[in-house]
């Protein structure tokens, strides 16, 4: 009985220090190292049949119809805005776009597509598709966001208006150029959403390609953006 108990009290021994010696030889895990994402530098294209990720907006706007020209506003600056003229006719509009191409998280260009339907002196829809570029980066955008945006692209109107007939006498054209210049201000508490100021303006240049029209139609709008 002796021989047995130290038979079995020597097994014990060598199993509990084979275990314990297994034991030590497992290694510890290391601990985990948080992944930092790289800050993203120079220029970015957005693949767009990728999801939205921040870069897809909607926006809606009204405005009424202006008789200044672009020109004296923009270019010579002779008018201020409280000194700009008005017509008898109102602009619906809303929009989709997407940025595609990025310079951190100073410049974009966006793609666009919008619908809008005139009111009262004029009644037609509009139809467009513009390539926006925008620049973001101000000084005080963490008190207030800003950025300011200008268009290329086409308008297409259902039908050639009484006053931009009158505008240009027997050069006219459903189709004609898309300029709109914008500014956008937002709160940085609200990323997704901004006010947005349009001046929706549609006119020819002169060029062959739009059968020499000149003047088109322009409203000054207000309206909000959603981003998501």
């Amino acid at each position: 009985m002796r021989g047995q108990a130290g038979a079995a009290a020597l097994f014990a021994t060598v199993f509990l220090g084979v275990s314990c010696a297994r034991a030590a030889d497992i290694s510890q895990p290391e601990p985990a190292v948080q992944a930092t994402a790289p800050v993203e530098s120079g220029w970015r294209f957005i693949n767009p049949f990728t999801p939205c990720d921040g870069h897809c907006a909607g926006t809606v706007y009204v405005g009424r119809y202006i008789s200044t020209t672009m020109s004296s506003i923009f270019l010579r600056y002779e008018n201020p805005p409280w000194q700009w003229h008005t017509k008898d006719s109102t602009l619906v509009s809303g929009s989709l776009s997407r940025e595609i191409l990025t310079y951190e998280d100073y410049f974009a260009f966006e793609t666009e597509v919008g619908i809008g339907k005139r009111f009262d002196g004029q009644n037609e829809w509009e139809f467009w598709s513009a390539l926006y570029g925008r620049w973001k980066k101000f000084p005080w955008n963490d008190y207030v966001r800003t950025s300011v945006a200008l268009s290329t692209g086409v308008n297409y109107a259902t039908d050639v208006s009484g006053w931009e007939k009158l505008k240009s006498p027997g050069h006219t054209s459903e189709v004609l150029h898309y300029l709109s210049p914008e500014i956008t201000f937002g709160l940085p508490s609200q990323p997704n959403l901004d006010l947005v100021f349009r001046f929706h303006h549609r006119s020819g240049g002169n060029l062959g390609v739009f059968n020499n029209t000149g003047g088109g139609s322009q409203y000054q709008t207000v309206g909000l953006r959603y981003h998501w």
